[in-house]
């Protein structure tokens, strides 16, 4: 929500501090401890599982899975080209594209071997994101300084372009400013989902999920270690955010690093939590409405999009509305996709894209309605 509300992704570049109100302070740690980088992080892991549950049942049943799967990622790349480019900047199905054709390399790879990858890709984030602790205050500074000088007239011109221009205008500030831009930052930022692809894809070939029982005490595990890790973590983002702890310029870098290590680890306390949730019956009840929405959840990605893009850049409201009614709207436009999805299910097998997706991948199209 504040993507599509603000020119977040000018400020990220060029390293602007967001001016928020009293009551926005306390959302922005909010979301900064319990939600950013947490949810990306587990629509990821879900995604690597997905890969190893689509690639068994399609090998099992005999068929070209790996064909299959290649369709199946050039179709979802394509979407995310012309969700990027045409709609918004926040695409994220780009990066799962080409990230998951990485994940083909590792399909016919042992359990063993993928834990050694991804415990030794988890050092190489760990010592990367350290390195942020020891740069030269003096130099940092300067750099910072230097960007923020430029950045300031860009997100003026971001908020003008948003707020009066034609579409096709829009459209070409967007190619040069946010288009290029997060293109070229691809390689980096498809790692991410690609790591929790692997942890996904991992959590697959165990079948932690299918045979809970069996690995109950390794998920008891990883729940304990992801909420000792995590707590530290959050403490440091609260008192990073309320200057209790003060590293001058260094103050913004440090809570982007400790929110990246906090996705990481709360997104695990999260997932194992909700394991073991699942296994009692009054909370599989509760927890229901989200499977109606997930099993949609390329549509109401999609569409979430349409809804973002609508309010804010339609009405021309793009950088006029502050952070607490963002969240106010979200709130109130999540439980109407749920609604939707319910009512939709109830008729059809699939989400509408979900639908397209699934014809194109096999060449045929799939029955759609559910039989009465």
């Amino acid at each position: 929500m504040p993507l599509f509300q603000s020119p977040q992704l000018i400020a990220d570049m060029y390293m602007i501090p967001q001016q928020l109100s009293e009551s926005d302070k306390w959302i922005r740690i909010f979301l900064d401890v319990f939600i950013e980088n947490k949810f990306f992080t587990i629509f990821s892991f879900l995604f690597g599982l997905g890969f190893y549950i689509f690639m068994n049942r399609a090998e099992g049943k005999g068929k070209r899975f790996y064909r299959l799967y290649i369709r199946r990622l050039t179709l979802l790349a394509l979407f995310g080209l012309m969700h990027l480019v045409f709609l918004w900047y926040g695409d994220i199905l780009l990066n799962y594209a080409l990230a998951g054709f990485l994940l083909l390399f590792f399909y016919k790879r042992k359990a063993q071997t993928i834990l050694i990858v991804i415990i030794t890709f988890t050092l190489a984030l760990i010592i990367l994101l350290s390195l942020n602790f020891f740069s030269s205050p003096e130099e940092l500074k300067l750099e910072i300084q230097m960007l923020q000088v430029e950045g300031a007239g860009k997100m003026e011109e971001a908020v003008e372009q948003y707020q009066n221009s034609s579409y096709l205008e829009l459209m070409s500030y967007r190619f040069s400013n946010e288009v290029i831009p997060v293109l070229k930052d691809l390689p980096f930022s498809m790692l991410t989902a690609w790591y929790m692809f692997l942890i996904g894809l991992y959590t697959g070939k165990r079948n932690i999920i299918s045979h809970f029982h069996s690995h109950r005490n390794l998920v008891k595990r990883v729940w304990w270690i992801s909420l000792l890790c995590s707590i530290p973590i959050s403490i440091l983002i609260i008192a990073l955010h309320l200057n209790f702890l003060k590293f001058g310029i260094h103050n913004e870098i440090f809570i982007q690093v400790f929110v990246t290590f906090s996705g990481l680890s709360l997104s695990l306390f999260y997932l194992s939590t909700i394991l073991f949730l699942l296994q009692k019956d009054k909370w599989r009840k509760r927890l229901n409405p989200f499977s109606y929405i997930g099993r949609m959840a390329l549509t109401n990605y999609i569409m979430q999009t349409f809804i973002g893009v609508g309010i804010f850049t339609g009405l021309g409201l793009f950088g006029d509305v502050n952070l607490t009614l963002g969240i106010i709207l979200s709130l109130i436009i999540f439980p109407i996709q749920i609604l939707f999805s319910y009512l939709w299910l109830k008729y059809y097998k699939y989400g509408p894209l979900e639908w397209l997706w699934r014809s194109i991948t096999y060449g045929e199209f799939q029955t759609l309605k559910m039989r009465k």
